[in-house]
């Protein structure tokens, strides 16, 4: 009767199926654990009184020998008794002797123990127990097996031996892990990139959505069927992209390797959102391939950047334009100067004329040039602020003497409201001035010949609000929302009758930002005038600190005249300034490089030596060093003229020995004060 049983079993094992099984590893052991497994005598009963193994028919040894997985007998204790040569092999077994009378147990890891004593019992009771767990061959290999326990009746129908089968399914065991893996880091990739996963037969339009973010995406109910491409088109794209989608729904159909898209979704509200499709065939062995696998991403965030940096680039390149017509036109009456002059023979009051023409427009250049150099500093963090406690009132005063000339002469009147209290705030006085004055400045540009500006200083309790206000020509909601933005300035005005690089208000913005204050502007349209608004934090302590004392009137003398070494590889840029000097009564002396300035000083003293910085061979902070260090310069007055005007250099320079920093064009006089000093 053991023999069909046993090919029973065979049969039913061999159709056992792969599971996957969680385990601790552990060492094969090869000898019973005593604290383990169930009481039992220590060694076999005499071969009188164990059983031999029960012979086996021809055909049940057949299959005992050649099946491919670990077939083992063992007794109804759990003893072994046999194993076959393959299951020998699997567990890598050289000589199974050894192991006859050990308890089957105590081979598995301390972990698994009762999973194997619960499967041995269920076959006592003339059942069958089944488990997967792991266990080392006996030379240490890890393997994962799927084990059968089956009871042999004997001829009165009871278990007289039982029957273990064990399948070898580590391979199965480790492409299940890697294919958990893989998912895993599938699903983290969408996940991080937000990204919704869907199936697709273009030809039935028929489609599965594989991760709940599609569902998100499209806005529709986890519960609700996917969406297809024709109820897609219908109830979810925008009118204006319907043909596009199906351009390339047409071409998956006619066998496209590629299906990409990108449109318009309208959701729920109505409000327009940007989604991306893309997809490809999804290869399947033996298959046509007529499914695509793809993804879908919500890219409004992306399309709003993407137009966002279109928009700053054209405003961008019409600033370039703007910044190239501000400078010609500059240009153009400076070098109508330079060449009447060469003509020669004038009068007095021509030459006078000229000459102011030719200044008017390089003081001109050079405020464009230092508003660029001044929002570049500022918006980059570079300039540092010097606060103190300062009455506001005092800030408008300064800034209406500074703007004053402009309002004057476009023949505005210009009314000022301060309350009689203290307006004090925490800030800069230069920057606060140049915050006001900016702003009186913009008014006065772009109202009309005769206008009226308002300033006012309004208090509470924890704010001071300055706001100038104009009947100007105004500007639109849509501008007067970005009017701060660097280059909005280019579509004020076509004509750029009113001049300028739009780069006062963007100033105004990082510099009242760095007070901690906010800046506004209101507008009622296109010739409807503007109001621009500072809102500062205020000091309530009632104290005042007044702003610091202009610095006191030199004492008159007696000027003497000076030695002035010009040192410059601008041959033109120096004759000039010598010319200049020597016109105010000063002995010049010009060099080209620091090699001849230095030869020079061999046997010349000079009271002052101007210096270019960007020098040939030896830059001028290098020459400022040799001419510091030596006896004939020693005591004199060095200034760098030069186009290097960053914090940054003047900090070089002044560590080189320089005693002033001027930036080209100079400002004549300035440097006249500056000499006059050492006079």
């Amino acid at each position: 009767m053991a023999a069909p049983i046993l090919a029973v079993m065979f049969a039913t094992v061999l159709k056992l199926g792969a599971k996957s099984v969680e385990s601790r590893h552990s060492r094969f052991a090869c000898a019973r654990r005593k604290d383990l497994i169930p009481p039992m005598s220590d060694s076999l009963p005499p071969s009188s009184v164990v059983p031999p193994a029960p012979a086996v028919p021809d055909i049940g040894a057949a299959i005992y020998d050649s099946s491919p997985d670990c077939v083992k007998v063992l007794d109804v204790d759990g003893r072994m008794l046999s194993m076959n040569k393959n299951g020998q092999c699997a567990m890598e077994i050289d000589d199974f002797a050894p192991l006859v009378g050990l308890a089957w147990a105590s081979l598995w890891p301390p972990e698994t123990v009762a999973t194997v004593l619960t499967a041995l019992d269920a076959a006592r009771s003339g059942g069958t127990g089944r488990f997967g767990a792991f266990c080392q061959t006996a030379k240490g290999t890890p393997k994962w097996w799927e084990v059968i326990v089956a009871p042999i009746l004997g001829a009165d129908g009871q278990p007289g031996r039982i029957l273990a089968m064990s399948r070898d399914v580590t391979g199965a065991r480790q492409a299940d892990d890697e294919l958990r893996q893989s998912v895993e880091r599938l699903q983290l990739a969408t996940d991080a990139a937000e990204l919704g996963l869907w199936t697709w037969d273009p030809v039935s339009d028929k489609v599965t959505w594989d991760n709940e973010r599609t569902y998100d995406i499209l806005g529709v109910g986890h519960g609700e069927p996917p969406v297809n491409a024709t109820r897609f088109a219908a109830d979810f794209l925008h009118p204006d992209d319907v043909a596009r989608f199906a351009q390339a729904v047409a071409a998956s159909v006619a066998g496209d390797l590629r299906f990409q898209f990108q449109g318009r979704v309208l959701d729920k509200d109505g409000a327009v959102r940007w989604v991306e499709l893309y997809g490809r065939p999804h290869d399947c062995a033996g298959q046509p391939r007529t499914q695509l696998v793809g993804t879908i991403a919500d890219i409004t965030a992306r399309k709003l950047a993407e137009d966002k940096l279109r928009d700053a680039d054209r405003r961008k390149d019409e600033f370039l334009a703007m910044l190239a017509h501000e400078l010609r036109n500059p240009l153009a009456p400076i070098g109508a100067a330079a060449e009447l002059l060469k003509l020669g023979k004038f009068d007095e009051a021509r030459v006078r004329r000229t000459s102011e023409i030719i200044s008017r427009q390089v003081s001109h250049m050079t405020h464009l040039v230092n508003d660029l150099l001044d929002v570049s500093r500022v918006t980059g963090g570079v300039v540092k602020l010097d606060t103190a406690p300062l009455d506001l009132r005092d800030i408008v005063a300064d800034a209406v003497e500074q703007s004053g000339p402009l309002i004057l002469g476009r023949g505005h009147k210009l009314c000022i409201h301060v309350p009689p209290e203290a307006s004090t705030v925490l800030g800069d006085a230069k920057r606060l001035v140049q915050i006001v004055g900016n702003l009186l400045n913009n008014a006065a540009k772009y109202t009309p010949d005769g206008g009226k500006i308002d300033l006012r200083i309004a208090l509470d309790d924890e704010r001071v609000t300055l706001s100038v206000a104009d009947n100007g020509i105004g500007m639109e909601h849509q501008l007067a929302c970005r009017v701060f933005d660097l280059f909005s300035q280019a579509e004020h005005t076509s004509d750029r009758t009113a001049g300028g690089l739009g780069l006062g208000l963007a100033l105004v913005k990082s510099l009242v930002e760095m007070h901690g204050g906010t800046v506004s502007c209101v507008s009622g349209g296109t010739g409807a005038g503007s109001t621009f608004s500072v809102s500062l934090p205020r000091l309530c302590d009632g104290r005042q600190t007044p702003l610091a004392a202009h610095a006191p009137g030199r004492v008159a003398g007696q000027a003497r005249t000076l030695d002035i070494l010009v040192v410059d590889d601008n041959v033109d840029a120096a004759a000039m300034l010598a010319m200049l000097l020597e016109a105010s009564g000063h002995r010049m002396t010009v060099e080209h490089s620091a090699r001849d300035a230095l030869a020079r000083i061999e046997t010349a003293r000079f009271d002052v030596c101007l210096l270019d910085i960007g020098l040939p061979e030896m830059d001028g902070n290098a020459l400022a060093a040799r001419l510091r260090s030596h006896p004939h310069t020693r005591g004199a007055l060095l200034v760098a003229i030069t186009g290097y005007g960053q914090e940054s250099d003047r900090q070089r320079s002044q560590a080189a020995g320089f005693d002033q920093h001027m930036v080209k064009p100079v400002d004549t006089a300035r440097l006249m004060d500056v000499l006059a000093e050492v006079a």
